[in-house]
C-alpha cells in the first residue's frame, strides 16, 4: 500500500548510518524495535527499515565497497557518499522525502532555487511476504547542498510501494508508528529555515520559541543552535560531533503507550532518561542518534 497520509515531499525516512551494521540492528532491536529484514542496495550498502504506516527510519552500514560506483550517474554514487560520511561521523544524514511523482518533484525543487543533481534509479533484491525473490524499483532525486553537509535531502519514490509498506513490518514491541520529528543542531538557524521554506512553503517554516520548525505534512523538521540542543538533551547527552555544519541529532518518535516503551528499555538495559517531551535513549544505544520517544 502507498502511505496514506503521505503529503508531498513528507518525510519518508531519515537515514541513521552506522560503521557496524550487525551491531546496531541488535541495539535497535533492544530499543524495542521490530527491524525489516536484510536487503542490499547494488552498489555495496547493507540496510534493514523499522517501518511505521507513513514513513520509515532506514538503518544503513557499508556491506562491500569494492561495489562502490556501481550505477554511478555523473559521478555519484550513493555508496561512495556513504562511505565519505561514515569516514567521519555515524549517525543521522541525509533525510528522504516522498514522492510519487519523481520527475515532476524534482522539477518542482529545482525551480525553487536549491541545489539539484542527479537523478537515480535502481532495483534492490527483496523477499515478498509470500517467501517468493522480487525486486523493489526506486527513483531517487538528490538534493544536496556542499554548504549545509549532512542536512541536505533526497527525493525517494517507490514504485512498487506495496513491497516497502507492510502491515506485517509495521508492528513494533515499543509500541513506535511513526517519525514525528527529526531534530538538527545549526550554528545558524537562518540556514536551515532558508532551506526548508523553499522545499516546505513559508506557511510551513516557522520561528517557534526561538527555533525553527517545518512541518512536512508528515512530521516536523526542527532546528535548535547548539544551546538549545543542549539543553533538550542534556538527560541523555550529545551525539559524538565531526563537523561544525548543520547535521541531524535526534528522532523524536512517536509510541502508544510510553509507560510500555519505558518498561522495555529498562527490561533490554538500554540507557535511558526523561525529557521535557518524553523520554529519550543516549546517542549510543541508536548509532550515535539519540531517540526521543514521545505519546
Amino acid at each position: 500500500m502507498i502511505p496514506p497520509n503521505q503529503n508531498r515531499l513528507g518525510i519518508d525516512h531519515p537515514v541513521v548510518s552506522v560503521r557496524n551494521h550487525p551491531e546496531a540492528v541488535e541495539k535497535f532491536i533492544r530499543l524495542g524495535f521490530s527491524p525489516s529484514p536484510i536487503s542490499y542496495h547494488p552498489w555495496g550498502s547493507v540496510l534493514t527499515l523499522m517501518m511505521f504506516e507513513n514513513n520509515f527510519i532506514e538503518l544503513i552500514g557499508i556491506n562491500d565497497p569494492s561495489k562502490f560506483g556501481t550505477g554511478e550517474v555523473d559521478g555519484f554514487c550513493y555508496g561512495r557518499t556513504l562511505g565519505q560520511f561514515l569516514e567521519r561521523s555515524e549517525g543521522l544524514g541525509l533525510v528522504a522525502l516522498h514522492s510519487k511523482d519523481i520527475e515532476g518533484d524534482f522539477a518542482a525543487v529545482k525551480a525553487t532555487g536549491l541545489p539539484v543533481q542527479q537523478r537515480v534509479d535502481f532495483r534492490r533484491k527483496l523477499t515478498k511476504a509470500d517467501g517468493t525473490p522480487d525486486e523493489a524499483v526506486v527513483s531517487l532525486g538528490m538534493v544536496m547542498d556542499p554548504e549545509l553537509g549532512d542536512a541536505s535531502n533526497f527525493l525517494c519514490q517507490q514504485h512498487r510501494p506495496e513491497f516497502i509498506w507492510r502491515k506485517d513490518w509495521q508492528s513494533h514491541p515499543n509500541g513506535a508508528i511513526a517519525v514525528d520529528e527529526v531534530v538538527y543542531v545549526t550554528p545558524d538557524l537562518g540556514l536551515l529555515e532558508a532551506r526548508w521554506t523553499k522545499l516546505f512553503g513559508p506557511e510551513s517554516t516557522l520561528r517557534i520559541d526561538g527555533h525553527v520548525e517545518s512541518n512536512t505534512g508528515c512530521g516536523r523538521l526542527v532546528a535548535l543552535t547548539h544551546a538549545q540542543a543542549n539543553n533538550r538533551f542534556k538527560s541523555v547527552g550529545m551525539p559524538v560531533s565531526y563537523t561544525d555544519k548543520p547535521h541531524g541529532i535526534a528522532l523524536q518518535v512517536r509510541v502508544r503507550d510510553l509507560q510500555s516503551t519505558g518498561l522495555i528499555l529498562s527490561e533490554n538495559g538500554v540507557a535511558h532518561a526523561e525529557t521535557e517531551h518524553g523520554i529519550a535513549v543516549t546517542p549510543e544505544s541508536a548509532g550515535n542518534t539519540i531517540i526521543e520517544f514521545v505519546e
